[in-house]
């Protein structure tokens, strides 16, 4: 019989991936590209045909690079960052540059609502964030009028992607939910939150509502050509990414947190019935089986932040070691013999806006004459597993505990990173052997879509294999929790600033 593969492609805000899976969730090859995104200030925008192009790269890539022809490939399906703004026009052409997730131009606006007491919550669970739909298209209605006229679909990244490998225009669910469009209990986009937030005339430039496991259409000979695929390969809904990852990582459940530290730093969970998150950050949207639902807290305050480190410091003093995959296993060996107890220098992973520090920025504390570039990583691993920490303590407090996660995203990759994060969180840290825990969740949507699995249970229980199981250590969580209520303490002195 001859072996079938799915292709996964992932668009992160850092990376642009392309990942093909065999059906028992092996992952065969990987290709990865530097995602095109343009921050500056408040900003944070791509080009989207550049996107595209970038996407059709490392298919191209990934096809090449594992031996297999587009003829191996059985079906499709993708995830992408979530939340953000990619328009198209009447003649299904860009509007303008798609706007990420990550840029924060509208706070002014939701923090206006705010004063005047417009809350969104009891209609779609969660507080609007400045990555959202409905700030976003009405940021562009006060400052890009004739931009706004224009819109005439107004999707998410994969949808822009699914869009050029099918022709075919849609939103899922799982993503709109997230962007804070969808009530999830009634499954259903809420047409009276574009009246009370004043864009009433862009509610029918959302797109037809289609589920993760539909296939949505199939690959053009257009897109055939640009990507090396063949034409007819079944391209299904997609799913938002932290979904895929929980996926991805074996969380059905409600046993587990799935904890993404990327760009983004993301914890989040399943449950069967609502949980109330009224007064919180916490947001509520739909799982991918539509019937249970995904709580999440989250901010770009994760990995992101050894990136920059890496790339504006140690890169620049030795180029040489840039993506060398050397540098990091220095770092951990390096980061390794510094015992917590005598780690003193304390970092804040606030480069970007958080809600969990409205003041303090991304810095330095306690550095002393002994210490060195290590000490400082040191420092930038702990406080981002501190900022994870922030988050599930605020899942916790409502009620959502869970007793063991599953880690995912580039710290993942680090086994002392891993132990840090078991000993920071008190809690069973897992990871699994796929490095692409999006990309595999992908894979185990597009399997049930096309019948491959009777369900994503049993789809799971065949694609996900834990690779290393992570025990905190009581005593050194203690030495822990001393320095976080540090970090807390610092965070707070500058909030009341």
């Amino acid at each position: 019989m001859k072996p079938q593969y799915f292709l996964s492609i992932d668009n992160g805000l850092t990376a642009t991936k392309a990942s093909i899976f065999a059906l028992d969730g092996t992952e065969i090859e990987t290709s990865v590209a530097d995602t095109p995104v343009k921050s500056y200030g408040n900003i944070s925008e791509i080009d989207m045909h550049v996107q595209w192009e970038t996407t059709a790269h490392v298919i191209r890539s990934v096809l090449e690079a594992s031996g297999l022809s587009g003829r191996d490939i059985i079906g499709i399906g993708n995830t992408g960052h979530g939340g953000g703004l990619y328009c198209l026009d009447d003649a299904n052409r860009p509007v303008r540059h798609a706007i990420s997730s990550m840029d924060a131009r509208s706070n002014e606006i939701i923090a206006k609502w705010d004063l005047e007491g417009k809350n969104p919550f009891n209609r779609i669970y969660q507080k609007f964030w400045s990555g959202q739909t409905i700030p976003l298209l009405y940021w562009l209605k006060q400052n890009e009028q004739d931009n706004y006229k224009r819109i005439d679909k107004a999707m998410m990244v994969k949808d822009w992607i699914i869009f050029n490998l099918t022709g075919r225009v849609g939103i899922e669910y799982t993503d709109a939910s997230n962007s804070g469009i969808i009530n999830p209990l009634s499954k259903s986009i809420d047409r009276d939150l574009f009246v009370d937030f004043d864009v009433a005339d862009a509610l029918d430039k959302m797109p037809k509502l289609r589920k993760t496991t539909d296939i949505v259409g199939y690959v053009t000979k257009t897109a055939a050509d640009q990507t090396g695929l063949i034409e007819g390969i079944p391209v299904i809904g997609g799913v938002f990414d932290c979904v895929a990852c929980a996926m991805g990582s074996g969380i059905l459940a409600e046993n587990q947190y799935s904890l993404i530290a990327g760009t983004w730093n993301i914890n989040s969970t399943v449950s069967d019935t609502f949980v109330d998150i009224s007064d919180t950050t916490v947001k509520c949207s739909l799982f991918v089986d539509l019937e249970k639902l995904f709580y999440a807290e989250s901010s770009a305050t994760s990995a992101v932040n050894l990136d920059w480190f890496l790339r504006n410091v140690v890169h620049v003093l030795a180029p040489e070691l840039a993506g060398s995959e050397k540098l990091y296993e220095l770092i951990n060996a390096e980061v390794a013999k510094i015992p917590p107890n005598e780690a003193s220098i304390i970092y804040t992973p606030f480069l970007y806006e958080s809600h969990l520090s409205t003041k303090l920025k991304g810095s330095f504390f306690g550095i002393e004459p002994e210490h060195g570039v290590f000490h400082m990583l040191r420092a930038i691993y702990e406080g981002i597993a501190f900022a994870h920490k922030m988050h599930i303590d605020l899942l916790s407090s409502v009620g959502i505990a869970r007793n063991k996660a599953a880690l995912s995203g580039g710290a993942s990759n680090s086994p002392v990173w891993c132990q840090l994060f078991a000993d920071v969180l008190n809690l069973e840290v897992r990871t699994t052997k796929s490095g692409q825990v999006g990309g595999l969740g992908a894979a185990i949507c597009t399997s049930v879509a096309l019948g491959e699995y009777a369900g994503f249970t049993a789809a799971e229980q065949a694609m996900v294999s834990i690779e290393n199981v992570f025990t905190p250590n009581l005593a050194v969580h203690n030495v822990y929790m001393e320095r976080y209520n540090r970090f807390r303490e610092l965070v707070q002195k500058f909030n009341d600033i």
